[in-house]
Formats: structure tokens, sequence, C-alpha cells
């Protein structure tokens, strides 16, 4: 892998503190599109949701996510990257007489198309995604190497395999599906190739998106790079792709939360109006299996300043006795899972096994939580 950056004084990669900014209002945006934000959360929270469900229904969902996601990556970079790129993917001019492709380094195509993967794995591995290395196919002059990769700690696997599928479809330009294997401990060899999607996806309703609000939420930061120091006590390991809350004992990775609520969308659209209270309490048990009451027994403050460090929104009311919660939430994303991990934390606190809720996003966004138990 390419030598990441680091900052000097306090050791997170430089390329977070170029691409985020962490905002006073709960919401981690993108420095060149401030609009748009990333989450820092768990990782392992996806798969695990995604398996609740399942639990919850009876149904392997798989197949949805996995398509969800292709649908989503492949508008993305056929819209991101110019059409200069995409034809260093286009295998029709760099066939050698034999019928494979030109050994490295005597195809100049061949050689740009490596370096546009490796930098995108490079950046994965920043963002926590897990270790990624190109297959075999590269070296022995596979005709289309790149639709090959081994990952080792995928921070999802179906969200990998919607990724690398929706990556070289729009590369591409055909359609495909992607096929992957394990091949040892925590570790995938996942194949593209040509072929119809099992599923096609019904239109789903295109999300109303709020103005973010204005919030007073202050970090001490990094006075050379500019990140909330509590970022800098996160362990970053760049070979194995891997983010680590040390306090918390959890891995991270920054994603986008558009992502995960797509799937949900599409799992709404496809399965049902359960979906979304399914979602809650599947959330619900993943979050009471983690952690104990002890370690969540704690003060608005603090997990207002979590919600903000994980740029899940800005709590401005936070009300609790030993019968009731109440939370309202400006900014938020994920909000099911918001619900979730509310229900959960507060049955933790007040040592109950099952509570009563109700949510709502109100006018301008603002996601109001009730957590009630008798």
């Amino acid at each position: 892998m390419t030598k990441a950056e680091l900052c000097a004084e306090c050791g997170v990669p430089l390329l977070i503190s170029r691409e985020l900014n962490w905002e006073s209002n709960g919401v981690i945006s993108l420095a060149r599109s401030p609009q748009n934000r990333m989450v820092l959360y768990e990782s392992r929270i996806i798969d695990s949701l995604f398996k609740g469900i399942e639990e919850l229904i009876g149904l392997p969902i798989e197949h949805i996510v996995i398509e969800s996601r292709r649908r989503e990556v492949r508008k993305y970079i056929e819209n991101r990257f110019p059409a200069e790129v995409k034809q260093l993917f286009s295998y029709g001019d760099q066939k050698s007489p034999e019928g494979g492709l030109e050994k490295e380094g005597r195809n100049p195509g061949l050689e740009a198309a490596k370096k546009v993967t490796m930098e995108v794995i490079d950046i994965g591995r920043i963002y926590g995604y897990g270790d990624s290395r190109p297959g075999d196919e590269w070296e022995l002059g596979g005709e289309y190497p790149w639709r090959t990769s081994i990952i080792r700690h995928p921070y999802s696997l179906p969200f990998w395999a919607g990724e690398a599928l929706g990556s070289i479809e729009a590369f591409e330009g055909n359609e495909q599906w992607v096929k992957y294997e394990e091949t040892g401990d925590d570790t995938y060899r996942m194949i593209t190739y040509p072929g119809s999607h099992p599923i096609e996806l019904k239109e789903r309703l295109k999300r109303k998106r709020f103005d973010f609000k204005p919030g007073d939420i202050a970090f001490e930061r990094c006075s050379r790079c500019g990140v909330p120091v509590e970022i800098a006590r996160y362990v970053w390991n760049l070979e194995e792709g891997t983010i680590a809350d040390p306090d918390l004992e959890r891995r991270m990775a920054i994603y986008t939360p558009s992502s995960l609520e797509a799937v949900l969308d599409d799992l709404e659209a496809e399965l049902g109006e359960s979906i979304p209270e399914l979602v809650i309490e599947a959330q619900r048990r993943f979050v009471k299996s983690r952690v104990s009451g002890e370690n969540w027994n704690r003060s608005g403050t603090t997990f207002n300043r979590l919600t903000a460090l994980r740029g899940l929104g800005n709590i401005t009311n936070f009300d609790a006795d030993e019968y009731h919660l109440s939370l309202n939430i400006e900014n938020p994303c994920l909000h099911l899972l918001l619900v979730g991990m509310a229900k959960a934390l507060y049955e933790l606190a007040v040592n109950r096994k099952i509570s009563s809720h109700e949510w709502a996003l109100e006018a301008g966004g603002e996601l109001v939580i009730t957590i009630r138990v008798e």
C-alpha cells in the first residue's frame, strides 16, 4: 500500500482532516461538499443489523442489500469519474495477439487502471473498510484482472460485495453479478462476472433532505490538523484497514450514512412497512448484547458528545427518569438506529428488559424519541 501521510502532532491520517469537518451541529461534513455528510460509527453494526432483520423475518436479505448498494455505487462512480478513467477499464483495446492482456509495463492503459484501483483501495484502508488487495489475475495476465480482489477484515461483507460490483459495472459499462468465497480467517476472494441481477429493486421514494441547523458543540482540536482530539485516541491500523475505539473496544469505520439508509429504504420497499420497526428491534438487541448498563449509565451531556463525535446529530433535549426518556436530536441521520440504540441504552440504565417507544421526524428534520417503561 502507499504510505499514508499522518499528522505530526496527533497521528491521524491527513486524508481525514483534509476531507472531513467535525461541525458544531453534530454533523461530520465533507470539506468539498458541506451539504453531504459522513459518520464515524461502529462498522460491525451493519452486518449485525442485517442478520438481526433476517432472524426476525425468517428470510435472507443479503441479495437485496448487495443490489441496493450496487445501485448506489454505480450511480456515484458514473457521475464522479470522467470518461477517460472509465476507458482504462475497456478491455477491447488492451488485448494482446494471444487474447490476454499485455504484461504490466507494456500496456500503459492496464498500468493506469491498476493505479486507479490501488488509489481507491488505499482510501478504503484509511476509512476503515479493511485490507483489500488485487487478485492474482493482474500477475497472470487475466483478461479482466480488476474483477477479482482479496479482502481481509471487511467492514461489511455485503457492502463490500455491492461496492465492488457497482464500481466495476460503472467502469466496464455492463451488467454483472458478484460472488465471494472465504479463503481464510475473515478473508474473502471476491469475483464479479457478467450476469443478470437476481432481483430488480422497485423505485424507492426520494428521501426529503433538510438544511442543517446550527449548533454550539465545541471540540478541543489538534492545533496542527484540526480534528477533535478525541479522534486522536482512535487507533488506525493502515495495514489491516481498521480503526479501533480503545475506550469502548469497538471497530469503527467512516462511511456515508446514506449508504445504509438507502438499503433500509429498499428493504422497506421490497418487504413492507414493518421493516422500520424490525430495524429498531434488531438494533436494540444488538446494542444490548454488546454493552452493559454500567458502561452506559451516563449523563445526557456525555451521550451528546458521543453522538456528535460520530456525526449522528446534535442532542438538544435529554430528559430522563426511572420511567421515561425523551430525546430531541437535530440534524439526525440513521434515525432508526438511533431509536433502537436509545431503547437499548435506557433499558440497560434502568435495568429493564423491555420498553415502549414513540418516534417522529418533525418538520425541519428534528428527530423526537420517547422511551417508556412501566
